[in-house]
């Protein structure tokens, strides 16, 4: 072989080659780059999340019974105070010259008793020896009916009295902390059986709950009992743990009547461990357990998009459907939940098989799979753009890694 022949035969070879090279970079550069992750065998916990704000379970809003100006305060927020401990003096003037008139008045209608009885008495006897008529007798008696009455009503409202003054005087009705304090001394304190004006609350914060909103889409899956995570935004970085104690049974409804209403139902979470710095009002975020499953399939929440069924390959086929199934058009043409599986072309690539999936609860990021991959095979789970619209049965992709974030990188133009 010649050198002429030696140096044509390399050229084309390189020609070849570069040909090549330029068709397969062309050919990948038409591939759909997609990220996969493995079908997982594991545990999948199910949360409800809300948010709402730390209270104590008990709360005393104490309020006076009786009107007047405070004169003395005895305790400041956040005292601790004792059942029965003494909290506030009201303005008591009124209401002892109240307690005075009524003794008084007690004392003359003990008197005009008092002669009553007398003066029946000898009218009685009298009566007796037929010298008054009876009437003149049932009148006398009359009269002291009367004025046993007015003993009676004399003393009722002698304790009327005593117990509107011994109100003016406020004591603790349980054990705990004064959380808040709305009067000072020299305020007037409205008191009314029908119109409370709260001069101070106390509170056991020795055992708190949290206030939660739940949405009446996730209520149904709460029961009594559930644990929960809970977290604090004035204490970054711990978890604490609760158990639902009360689920609410009427709704409470947000921008009624708008386009915008909001339907939910108070849930109240016990706090297990409650710790000292701790308020009532505090901002709270908890994660309600309703679920677990142990030892099932998973794959990610983004891996599972909607198709109908016609569209999947495997739902395919070339023979006419029954008569019989027509009827069920509607139905079948219902979205199905589908995973794009990863398996290998007959050209030594990768390609995708759509497959319907049948799933069970959701974690936080992860489906339960509960029919339709099996474990340790390869679906994609990204990006959302492929996943949602670019992709098909047998699509040609080509795996990558995700891309993370870099702030320092400048965007290209």
């Amino acid at each position: 072989m010649t050198k002429k022949k030696l140096i044509i035969i390399i050229a084309v070879v390189v020609v070849i080659a570069v040909m090549a090279f330029f068709a397969l970079k062309k050919e990948n550069k038409n591939l759909i780059e997609v990220q996969t992750e493995a079908v997982k065998r594991g545990n999948i916990v199910h949360k409800v999340t809300a948010s709402g704000r730390v209270q104590p379970i008990v709360e005393v809003n104490v309020s006076a019974d009786v009107a007047g100006r405070v004169v003395k305060l005895d305790v400041e927020e956040g005292d601790f105070v004792r059942k029965g401990q003494f909290l506030a003096q009201l303005d008591s003037t009124a209401y002892a010259a109240n307690v005075d008139r009524a003794k008084q008045a007690l004392a003359s209608a003990e008197a005009s008793m008092k002669f009553a009885r007398l003066e029946r008495n000898q009218q009685y006897e009298l009566f007796n020896k037929k010298l008054v008529s009876e009437l003149v007798y049932q009148s006398t008696e009359s009269r002291y009916q009367q004025a046993l009455s007015g003993v009676e009503q004399s003393r009722a409202a002698l304790t009327q009295a005593l117990d509107n003054f011994n109100k003016t005087i406020i004591v603790a009705p349980m054990s705990g902390t004064i959380t808040r304090l709305n009067k000072e001394e020299g305020e007037i304190a409205l008191g009314s059986a029908f119109s409370r004006d709260i001069i101070m609350s106390v509170a056991d914060l020795s055992e708190m709950e949290i206030l939660i909103d739940v949405n009446e889409n996730d209520v149904v899956d709460v029961a009594l009992g559930d644990t929960a995570e809970i977290e604090i935004d004035a204490l970054p970085d711990t978890t604490f743990y609760g158990i639902v104690t009360e689920i609410a049974h009427s709704a409470n409804l947000l921008n009624t009547g708008s386009m915008d209403q909001v339907t939910n139902f108070k849930v109240k979470v016990k706090m297990l461990d409650v710790p000292t710095e701790i308020r009532p009002g505090m901002s709270a975020a908890v994660d309600v357990r309703t679920d677990i499953n142990q030892g099932v399939l998973s794959v990610p929440i983004q891996s599972v998009t909607m198709r109908k069924p016609h569209e999947i390959a495997e739902k395919k086929s070339t023979e006419a459907p029954p008569t019989d199934s027509l009827a069920n058009d509607d139905f079948q043409n219902e979205p199905v939940e589908v995973v794009f599986v990863v398996v290998d072309d007959n050209k030594g690539g990768k390609k995708v098989e759509k497959r319907a999936v049948k799933t069970g609860i959701t974690g936080e990021k992860e489906f339960e799979i509960l029919a339709g991959v099996s474990e340790g095979e390869m679906v994609v789970s990204g990006p959302y753009k492929a996943i949602s619209r670019e992709l098909d049965d047998s699509t040609e992709v080509k795996i990558t890694k995700r891309k993370r974030f870099n702030p320092n990188q400048k965007e290209s133009k």
